[in-house]
């Protein structure tokens, strides 16, 4: 009987220590498990911060770009204007002893497409194609240094006008969220059409006529030459502009490009 008690005895202590060995093996596995699982979370978390790294460098680089003025377009706009040109009777007459109204109404009026690339930055470039009526009132021109000889005098029927390409840049100042001051300047090329005539002041009237002006002219007739078929020049402008209605603006403008102007715009930018 004794020794099947400490047979029993002994059976029971392997079956204990197999039990633990048991235990030990899954809590080990179980260990490692779990330093599998916090390495993946760790994984996870140094990948994370890579992303949020890149993310955070390009928005850096973007900044940079945009402090460097790249890609500071702001819009875009159209106008058709209406414009008024010539050149005071004040200057003609340190040339002229005699000439023709420069301003002269309808006769001087102009049309124009413009065209403006607006930038983040306070300002802007314009494309401006236009038509020009560049006729001046019928009458006699004559020369300062002839003044004195209005035998030489010639009565002048001017029928030319011009179409202009034009490209000018513009600082704007902002007065309001509604109105803005600008100026600038650029170039402008143009085209002559037309053609303008002299004709010669008729002779047996000017002797002994004081009052020439009104005397009539011979009626044949030669072109006036030493006009170029294409004209150009520099230009330079100032305005105002003004919006309303969120997208429609208006421009009153002045400026001199070889000859005044003043001109009114109506549009929209966007």
């Amino acid at each position: 009987m004794a020794q099947e008690t400490s047979t029993d005895n002994q059976n029971a202590r392997i079956l204990i220590e197999d039990d633990g060995d048991e235990a030990s093996d899954d809590a080990s596995d179980e260990g490692v498990e779990q330093a599998d699982d916090e390495e993946v979370q760790n994984e996870d978390a140094e990948l994370q911060a890579d992303d949020a790294d890149v993310q955070g460098a390009e928005s850096s680089a973007l900044a940079v770009g945009e402090d460097k003025g790249e890609g500071v377009v702001a819009g875009h706009g159209f106008q058709i204007a209406m414009s008024f040109n010539g050149v005071p009777n004040g200057i003609l007459d340190h040339w002229f002893a005699h000439h023709g109204e420069v301003w002269d109404g309808v006769a001087s009026m102009g049309f124009a497409l413009d065209y403006f690339l607006r930038f983040r930055v306070p300002c802007e470039l314009r494309i401006s194609l236009s038509w020009v009526n560049a006729r001046t009132g019928d009458a006699y021109w004559l020369d300062k240094d002839h003044a004195d000889s209005p035998i030489l005098a010639d009565y002048v029927h001017n029928d030319m006008s011009m179409i202009n390409l034009e490209i000018a840049a513009y600082h704007i100042i902002d007065m309001a969220d509604w109105a803005a001051f600008y100026y600038g300047g650029g170039l402008w090329g143009g085209v002559l059409l037309g053609d303008a005539k002299s004709y010669a002041i008729r002779s047996s009237c000017v002797s002994g006529n004081d009052n020439w002006t009104s005397c009539p002219h011979e009626p044949g007739s030669v072109p006036v030459t030493g006009v170029p078929p294409v004209v150009g020049f520099v230009m330079v402008s100032l305005g105002f502009k003004f919006k309303f209605l969120d997208v429609m603006t208006a421009r009153v403008e002045a400026g001199f490009k070889g000859y005044f102007y003043g001109q009114l715009g109506l549009g929209v930018e966007f």
